[in-house]
């Protein structure tokens, strides 16, 4: 009977067919793979004797990077790398850990990509703090969150470290991440709380402690000395927005006060714990639709949670509706239905508002992007400059990891373009929602609004404010 049946035609073309559609998804998948998944060689060396063999051995490791992370294509990028490898193997007898750290960091912020750096969070992990941690406001650094015995400085702005004015030591970072200088300035804040980091870029006389100046928040100016301590295992440590937002940094740590404790806070900073924020604005019949993660939090689906909002938006026919990304450091594209179907959501044409910041990166450029895509002129961006170029590498992201300092940093492998679309098969992702379409040209702010030390004190936000004033007319 099987005999019989194979003999038929239909058989044999429905079995070619699926032999040829088997081969060509094999042979698809072999050259993405070979396009755009590198693999990282594990690195082979004998066990060091000293610390100057592991610096030797991670500088080594660190060479083959050039060969795997796709930014160092640009032949100024990577001889600019190679040189500055060259140039810290003359540099050895004198290394620290901390200049280690430093040098490393400088030399993969060479790749001038957003995407291709070490992490500032694993860096933060790595190094001691304050005892306290700051904000990066438009107009100084100041102290938000402190341990207990150190409350009296919450509100201080930090003027200067050992008699060094604070924006030279913020210049002195931006090299440490690359990609735009916005988004370098916004870690340097990480890095300016670590004295480890302020005595390996020269400014400090100890990696345990500094003298720092301040200027208290009734205005007198006072200098303190505060010693360097490490983060607990496991704790989360300071990054974005964790230091702007109301809450003290952990549940279990009742040692670490926050400036705004017992504050209702603005929207924007409202409910930190939760990934996503839907707030229908009944007062201006508008809709505030705040996503802090373009990703499945905790359970929790970002695309059920937007459909969700869909609903109650398509019931309720807001008149305008705000989109606040200005939190949101990436993931995946779960927001392209919502970004689509948004037009239609809100009423007789109405303006829809997109906040964007310096923290707005990744897949959450690619989120306002693609609302600005399918949006068109309705859409109306308020605050910073998104934090990266719309044309940057990104996808793959394989670990790549110095064997004996721990220092690592993901390797990269195909264009995004938000800009103009991407069109090169060979270069560009393929599942990217501008691959082989026309990008959104830019993501420039219409109304720039930069957060300032003031309007956080006082429950501001003149995002928000800007917002409802230009909805209302006056």
């Amino acid at each position: 009977m099987l005999r019989r049946l194979l003999r038929k035609t239909w058989v044999k073309i429905t079995l070619a067919s699926l032999i040829t559609l088997s081969v060509l998804l094999l042979a698809a998948y072999l050259v993405f793979k070979w396009l755009f998944i590198p693999s990282v060689p594990q690195p082979e060396f004998a066990k060091p004797t000293s610390q100057l063999e592991e610096y030797v051995q991670d500088l080594d490791y660190l060479e083959s990077y050039a060969d795997l992370e796709k930014a160092f294509e640009d032949e100024t990028r990577r001889g600019a790398f190679l040189r500055k490898i060259t140039a810290l193997r003359t540099q050895l007898d004198a290394m620290t850990p901390e200049r280690f750290e430093i040098a490393v960091a400088e030399a993969i912020a060479l790749s001038d990509n957003g995407h291709s750096n070490v992490s500032p969070i694993g860096i933060s992990r790595r190094v001691n703090h304050f005892p306290i941690r700051t904000g990066p406001f438009e107009d100084g650094e100041f102290i938000i969150q402190a341990k207990q015995g150190f409350e009296h400085l919450l509100g201080a702005e930090i003027v200067a470290a050992e008699g060094h004015p604070m924006p030279d030591i913020t210049d002195a970072f931006v090299a440490m991440y690359g990609g735009t200088e916005d988004r370098s300035r916004f870690f340097s804040h990480l890095y300016i709380n670590s004295p480890a980091l302020l005595y390996g870029k020269g400014f400090t006389a100890s990696p345990d402690g500094a003298r720092l100046s301040l200027k208290l928040a009734n205005g007198e100016t006072t200098d303190v000395y505060l010693a360097g301590t490490l983060f607990p295992e496991g704790r989360r440590s300071p990054f974005g927005r964790e230091v702007m937002d109301y809450r003290v940094p952990e549940e279990d740590s009742g040692d670490w006060l926050h400036l705004m404790t017992g504050r209702e806070p603005p929207l924007y900073l409202a409910e930190p714990d939760e990934p996503f924020l839907y707030r229908y604005l009944d007062d201006a019949n508008g809709a505030y639709i705040k996503i802090n993660y373009n990703w499945d939090v905790n359970g929790r689906s970002l695309q059920g949670w937007l459909k969700d909002v869909s609903s109650d938006m398509r019931e309720r026919k807001p008149g305008f509706a705000v989109v606040d990304l200005r939190f949101n450091g990436g993931g995946t594209d779960a927001t392209n239905r919502f970004a689509e179907e948004l037009p239609s959501l809100v009423h007789n044409g109405g303006t829809i508002y997109v906040v964007t910041s310096r923290e707005t990166f990744s897949a959450g450029i690619g989120a306002a992007a693609q609302i600005k895509k399918f949006a068109g002129n309705r859409v109306r961006i308020v605050g910073g400059p998104v934090g990266d170029r719309l044309r940057f590498i990104a996808n793959g992201g394989e670990l790549f990891k110095l064997p004996n300092s721990g220092i690592s940093a993901p390797v990269w492998s195909t264009i995004e373009d938000y800009a103009d679309g991407c069109w090169e098969w060979s270069q560009c992702f393929w599942f990217s929602p501008f691959f082989r379409r026309e990008g959104v040209g830019d993501l420039e702010p219409q109304v720039l609004i930069r957060t300032n030390f003031a309007d956080y004190a006082d429950n501001r936000d003149a995002v928000m404010d800007t917002i409802l004033a230009e909805v209302s007319g006056t």
